[in-house]
């Protein structure tokens, strides 16, 4: 497996979370899951785990930013890494992701007010695109499909 990228976009940081939630919880399996933040955002993200994720927890780091660390102690796990906040901030830890080597996932949370180069751009910078009806493959997305291969 290598990295695979999606990209979402949201009016807060809680529409964020759940859209992320949503796909970790339904799709995922024997994953750590990373959250990196441009606010710190951990009460709020530990909130609403609690009140709908409750299986989540086990798999759960928080950070607001990443390090090295981070990756070195769990070679041998596969991670998501849910990005969040404004375009600048998801462009630089990406290129922090793209430089280290792990197997996993990333999902890019976009502040919808915040993006400068246009929702299409971002798209075909990722994989995968999830809405609020679910997975869109990028070649697929103007046939309206929803499937996650």
């Amino acid at each position: 497996m290598k990295k695979i990228k999606f990209c979402c976009f949201t009016v807060n940081t809680t529409h964020a979370y759940i859209i992320a939630n949503n796909f970790i919880n339904n799709k995922l399996k024997d994953i750590k899951v990373i959250y990196i933040n441009e606010k710190d955002e951990s009460c709020k993200i530990k909130n609403i785990i609690s009140k709908f994720y409750n299986d989540m927890n086990d798999k759960i780091y928080y950070t607001t930013w990443l390090n090295e660390k981070i990756i070195n102690d769990y070679k041998n796990e596969n991670f998501v890494f849910v990005v969040s906040g404004k375009e600048e901030f998801i462009d630089k830890v990406n290129k922090y992701l793209d430089i280290n080597q792990f197997f996993g996932y990333i999902i890019n949370c976009y502040e919808i007010f915040d993006i400068k180069d246009g929702a299409k751009s971002i798209i075909e910078k990722h994989d995968y695109y999830i809405n609020t009806t679910g997975i869109v493959k990028k070649e697929i997305m103007n046939n309206n499909s929803s499937n996650f291969e």
